[in-house]
């Protein structure tokens, strides 16, 4: 039990020291920030979407998750070998 502990530790220490240098972590850091940070886009977002023209709310929200899985199949190696 000792052993397994002590592999996944390094491994976690490994991933979180080059974390900086994945693009996926950066989009999705940015992307997390802007929806927690700013409590005003946050409640607009919701009332802007009666205003802006049809299905334009519903397509920034799938341009989120597209830019998420290109970032992700772009990705070839793990956080620790960056």
């Amino acid at each position: 039990m000792k052993t397994w502990l002590a592999a996944a530790w390094k491994r976690i220490r490994a991933d979180l020291a080059n974390m900086h240098k994945s693009l996926t972590i950066w989009f999705n850091s940015i992307i997390g920030t802007l929806a927690v940070a700013l409590p005003a886009l946050q409640d607009s977002l919701p009332q802007l979407q009666d205003s802006l023209p049809p299905n334009l709310y519903q397509y920034a929200m799938v341009a989120l998750v597209l830019g998420n899985i290109v970032l992700r199949f772009k990705t070839n190696s793990a956080l620790a070998d960056k």
